[in-house]
């Protein structure tokens, strides 16, 4: 095996870090995609398809899981790292290696395929590497990305990566939950430094290879030391510190556990080899090539228009300034809208309170001038009673009638008489966070009742209207 095939010393800790620099999200690619899939496929409804047959639950959970990083984290560079179809260092290490995993579904592929236009389409630099892994190629990147004083935050629902945690090198993990892919809430994600990873695991995030090579790993075929549990195995890390301090120390181990651990070196040694993450993979992509530009609409529209996501054409402006878009992008975008040949003018538009456009009768050159320098707006996403709650107290209190709280609804329709309510949003505030958005009839993700929402904002509306 080549040098640069041969796993890396783990990032060690030294002197606490103050970077401050630029937010470098880096996106797990196939632990996002299975669990977008999965997340419909086991569903009452099973997979997501458009209305001629195309699978597209890959591409919607993927896209609505992106976009609520983007909007919480608001980074400055992004990359995505995808696994390859040839076999990596570890399966010619180890020809069992992942075989006990069941076969993927066929329509996985061409959903992951869509998915990976769309990425391009939106100028997201996608990374891989021969004969390695995404969490490799995840690893390298975290730590070029720390060496240039970047912030580096790791998108992933596994947790190998948690190995990479580490404060003093501003790299975290942002470790997907399991509501994330249909829920439209900023919280579907957990951080992970290294004090949720002891909370999490019981182990520090440098002795996470060391865990893995006693008890293993049954997702990824990694045998362990046979007949060591998790507890057997948090137990000794924490006594003894390392798999190597371990053995040092064999004697003053007793009992069975001695004798699983004699016997069982060999397996260790060949599970913290498979375990470790490499570091230096060599990636050909430099690391401002990572960094948001925006991306070019007339791109990017009739991918989403195949595909059938609507929820995302209507968020195009949204995404612009969330992908770096500058005042020229913006303005290509806001060219395109104009145009008659758009798709989007066969009909009247619903204008919200959340959109970046300005109705028609405004000069289109005073709408670039106005988003030359784009705010970007985290509206609260108030999808469970809990939230409707503590919206209402917080109106409340917004009793001054010269800064009246502004009210815009999403609807159906513009005609009255067709129109049936979608949402409800608000604004109280000048700050980007003094937004709130209120779903009531999405045909995806989390919403509530109608009903319910006019019942505990009447009292406020109410008071608005007579100030």
């Amino acid at each position: 095996m080549s040098k640069s095939s041969q796993p890396s010393t783990p990032l060690s800790s030294g002197e606490t870090s103050s970077k401050t620099g630029p937010l470098f999200i880096l996106i797990d690619g196939h632990s996002l995609a299975f669990r977008s899939y999965y997340a419909f496929a086991t569903s009452r409804k099973g997979p997501l398809r458009t209305s001629t047959g195309i699978p597209t639950s890959v591409c919607f959970g993927f896209l609505n899981s992106l976009l609520q990083v983007m909007e919480s984290q608001q980074p400055q560079l992004v990359a995505v790292a995808f696994d390859r179809g040839e076999p990596t260092f570890r399966h010619q290490a180890d020809p069992t290696y992942k075989a006990d995993r069941k076969e993927t579904p066929e329509e996985f592929f061409p959903d992951l395929e869509n998915l990976q236009e769309l990425l391009a389409a939106l100028n997201l630099q996608v990374v891989t590497a021969v004969g390695y892994e995404a969490d490799d190629v995840l690893a390298t990147l975290a730590k070029k990305g720390s060496e240039a004083d970047y912030q580096v935050k790791i998108v992933s629902g596994d947790r190998d990566l948690f190995q990479l945690v580490n404060p003093e090198k501003n790299i975290s993990v942002l470790y997907l939950n399991k509501d994330v892919i249909k829920s439209s809430s900023n919280g579907s994600y957990t951080e992970f430094d290294s004090a949720a990873v002891v909370e999490k695991l019981g182990i520090k995030p440098a002795q996470v290879v060391d865990y893995k090579a006693l008890c293993g790993d049954k997702s990824d075929n990694i045998p362990g030391v046979r007949g060591i549990g998790e507890k057997t195995a948090v137990k000794l890390l924490k006594e003894y510190g390392t798999l190597e301090s371990i053995y040092q120390n064999l004697e003053e181990i007793k009992g069975a556990v001695r004798k699983k651990l004699e016997a069982g070196q060999k397996n260790a040694e060949h599970s913290q080899y498979l375990a470790q993450l490499v570091l230096d993979v060599p990636v050909e992509v430099a690391l401002e090539e990572c960094k948001l530009q925006g991306f070019n609409p007339q791109i990017i529209k009739p991918l989403l228009e195949k595909l059938e996501l609507k929820t995302f054409i209507k968020k195009i402006n949204q995404l612009q300034q969330q992908f770096g878009g500058t005042g020229e992008t913006l303005s290509q975008e806001l060219a395109s809208e104009a145009s008659p040949s758009s798709s989007e003018d066969s009909g009247p538009q619903q204008l919200s309170l959340f959109s970046h456009t300005k109705p028609e009768k405004e000069p289109r050159t005073e709408i670039v001038q106005q988003v030359d320098q784009p705010i970007p707006i985290t509206p609260k996403i108030i999808d469970t009673s809990e939230k409707l709650t503590e919206l209402v107290n917080l109106l409340k209190t917004c009793t001054d009638p010269t800064k009246p709280v502004a009210w815009d609804t999403e609807t159906t329709s513009l005609e009255p008489r067709d129109a049936e309510l979608v949402g409800i949003g608000c604004c109280w505030g000048t700050e980007p966070t003094e937004v709130a958005y209120i779903p009531t009839g999405h045909a995806d993700g989390d919403h509530l009742l109608k009903q319910q929402v006019l019942s505990a904002l009447r009292p406020i509306l109410e008071s608005n209207a007579l100030g």
